[in-house]
């Protein structure tokens, strides 16, 4: 793992830079399966006489450890990412639901008010049918009836 990586890791603060830093990391481990394949045949290489086996064998151990040490990072990584993308997740669930609680003392408010309209528009509406029954009324006692013929 390089210096980079360490500061970006300790800057870390969100899933998605845990996310990014775990591609960074997979680049890593990308390359260091490359070059363990070239020491692989290095070695191969130096068994038959072409270079130096201590340093090939070295080189490929060394290489072997970078591997293993990336692999680790990797996995802390993903554990990491997965922690905070919990909390995150737990964060925008608490913001939706006061979000939500609001929005629902808002909305019993206007259901309240709708209540009170309709109340008042029945009493209204029971003025009006008392006053024309009330007119009917005056209508039939003043108007005399017709002759039967």
């Amino acid at each position: 793992m390089t210096p980079t990586h360490a500061e970006d890791l300790g800057r870390a603060r969100t899933a998605a830079d845990f996310a990014a830093i775990r591609a960074l990391l997979d680049t890593d481990l990308n390359n260091a399966i490359a070059r363990k394949q070239e020491l692989q045949q290095a070695e191969d290489r130096a068994i038959f006489g072409e270079g130096d086996l201590a340093a090939a064998r070295a080189a490929l151990d060394d290489c072997n450890d970078a591997i293993a040490l990336v692999e680790r990072t990797i996995e802390a990584v993903d554990k990491r990412r997965i922690a905070v993308a919990r909390s995150e997740a737990r964060v925008d669930i608490e913001a939706l639901g006061a979000e939500i609680r609001t929005k629902a003392a808002s909305l019993g408010e206007r259901w309240k008010s709708v209540h009170e309209l309709i109340e008042q528009l029945r009493q209204k509406l029971f003025a009006a049918d008392a006053l024309s029954r009330a007119i009917i009324a005056a209508n039939a006692i003043s108007m005399p009836t017709a002759p039967s013929a």
